[in-house]
């Protein structure tokens, strides 16, 4: 219970991070976070899960085999994110113009995408081996003891934007990082460093994937821009609106949250055995919440911006609308593909990220300029999405 705990507030501290810096006007900085925050969740799901051979072998065996996990896991994906956190730290320069571009900020973005992989990591490990000690200390420092003092330096009102933004990344690394000094044992810590420097000095560097690896992460990179696609409609906003915009959104995402905990979690075994998504719909209450977030977030939006004129509400109004349908509707697809996935047709799960990925790219291409569009074409995607999950689920 205390972990699930944990696990909401980890899931609500950044977002809580970006509503601090709008409501005292930050807006820039605000707009910032939000790239980067985006930027690092969609980086963290493209690399490759290197991990899932690791883990299977190591819950079902109970055998831990180090240097497996040194060649194939934690040697092979480090060189992988030192290299790609430099090109991603390129490749956002232009998303933030809003500051001036120095070594200093190109350091703090590298470490910050690197210290957030760890986060994930660390998450993915101790949800696979219930070992919550000291992940959910770090949770803790990130969320609540960081936006403690984030509070004290915003309503101080002493500092320019980009240094709230610099300070506010270098505490989420530091805060990521520190708590390992817990766990830390300088003499054993010494030896597996010694040990890990042998293996690699006496082993080439092979980055290869087996058939099933490569599958999983043909898949997962083909969902990226159907699962990422309405956070990153957010950030097409202007740039006063694209923190509150990605508030809103990610408020949002207590719905995909909230599918995941009562359909994907508590009925796995009726999703196994293909029941339709009628029957898993059943006693969930998901439309029921569903409805109510969106409504949540739609009149929170309106009464906190209501100086911003009518017009403007009604257009952005609209536009949340449209996307917390929309992932109301990516969130029931989830399931359908849960259950294609189960039936192990992974051919029909990746051609159809392809078909919906392919309107979505469209619709970035041909509608970004303006987000309400923007945000119609992405819905009208997620209704092919679920149409055609649909169809392929209850063919089997």
């Amino acid at each position: 219970m205390w972990f699930k705990g944990v696990r909401v507030s980890s899931l609500i501290g950044r977002v809580f991070t970006i509503t601090l810096l709008t409501k005292f006007n930050y807006l820039e900085a605000a707009a910032a976070l939000a790239i980067l925050f985006t930027t690092s969740t969609i980086f963290n799901s493209a690399l490759p899960p290197l991990h899932k051979e690791i883990y299977l072998k190591a819950v079902k065996n109970k055998v831990y085999n180090f240097r497996e996990i040194c060649l194939n896991y934690l040697y092979p994906l480090s060189l992988i994110l030192f290299f790609s956190s430099f090109i991603v730290c390129i490749l956002i320069r232009d998303y933030l113009d809003q500051f001036e571009l120095s070594l200093f900020l190109y350091s703090l973005i590298f470490i910050y995408l690197v210290t957030e992989k760890i986060f994930d990591e660390f998450n993915r490990y101790s949800l696979t081996f219930q070992k919550y000690f000291p992940w959910n200390i770090i949770c803790i420092s990130r969320n609540l003891l960081n936006n403690i003092i984030f509070f004290t330096l915003i309503i101080s009102g002493k500092y320019s934007e980009q240094i709230i933004f610099n300070f506010i990344v270098m505490m989420f690394s530091i805060s990521t990082l520190t708590p390992f000094l817990l766990i830390a044992k300088p003499l054993k810590i010494k030896r597996y460093l010694i040990y890990f420097y042998k293996i690699i000095k006496y082993s080439s560097f092979k980055f290869s994937l087996n058939k099933k690896l490569t599958k999983a992460w043909l898949i997962s990179l083909s969902m990226l821009l159907p699962t990422f696609s309405e956070r990153i409609a957010s950030l097409t906003a202007g740039s006063s609106e694209k923190g509150k915009m990605y508030i809103a959104v990610s408020i949002f995402q207590l719905i995909t949250f909230f599918v995941d905990l009562q359909i994907n979690s508590n009925k796995k075994a009726e999703i196994i055995k293909n029941k339709s998504l009628k029957e898993l719909l059943i006693n969930s209450k998901i439309i029921l919440f569903s409805s109510f977030i969106i409504l949540f977030v739609c009149f929170g939006y309106a009464f906190f911006n209501i100086s911003d004129g009518i017009s403007n509400n009604l257009i952005s109004l609209f536009t949340l609308l449209i996307l917390g349908l929309s992932i109301v509707l990516n969130s029931l697809s989830l399931i359908q593909e849960e259950r294609i996935f189960w039936a192990k047709k992974y051919k029909a799960i990746f051609i159809e990220m392809l078909i919906i990925s392919s309107l979505l790219i469209f619709s970035f291409i041909f509608l970004r300029f303006n987000t309400l569009m923007l945000s119609m074409g992405i819905i009208i995607s997620n209704l092919a999405r679920f149409s055609i999950s649909t169809k392929i689920a209850n063919e089997y």
